[in-house]
């Protein structure tokens, strides 16, 4: 079995950078439950005529809590050992699998840890992800536009890496 520090969710609907996202999750951090991504909060449609209509919406209340885009994210192993062993009964499942793991991460008192550069519009230099977080669930036309990004100075150039961590001798 692997052991990784930090499990990701990504939608294939993004132009990622991996070499940023590992050099991201590499940092140190102080929490050992953490739920990294560009976080968000909003009203909860409660209209089943309209997109992303939500059918708890009585559980809910207006607005949605604070919790995670689901076009990215990442939870730390911590995290993802305990939902593991968690009785899938006691979790509530909502209509948004964004939504389900923000709950989640509320019920765990998680530290939620918010990175606007995993949710770029444009390509920067820090870029970490590029998405059109506003309109879309990931690119709205997603083949074109992650060769279009590609194809781009700021998105394509050599790899970010972590620093090396010496070794004490």
């Amino acid at each position: 079995m692997f052991h990784a520090e930090f499990y990701v969710k990504a939608d294939d609907t993004i132009y990622l950078r991996p070499d940023r996202l590992a050099a991201l999750l590499a940092k140190d951090r102080l929490h050992h439950r953490t739920y990294i991504g560009c976080m968000k909060k909003g009203p909860v449609v409660s209209d089943p005529n309209m997109k992303w209509y939500e059918s708890s919406y009585g559980l809910l209340g207006n607005e949605y809590f604070m919790h995670a885009s689901g076009s990215l994210y990442a939870l730390s192993s911590e995290v993802v050992g305990a939902i593991a062993t968690t009785n899938n009964d006691s979790l509530r499942m909502f209509d948004y699998e964004d939504v389900t793991i923000g709950s989640w991460m509320l019920a765990m008192n998680v530290n939620h840890e918010d990175n606007r550069a995993m949710c770029d519009s444009t390509c920067t230099p820090s870029s970490i992800a590029v998405w059109d977080s506003k309109t879309c669930s990931g690119s709205c036309n997603p083949i074109e536009k992650i060769k279009e990004l590609h194809n781009t100075t700021l998105c394509s150039k050599s790899p970010t890496l972590p620093p090396e961590v010496e070794e004490e001798e």
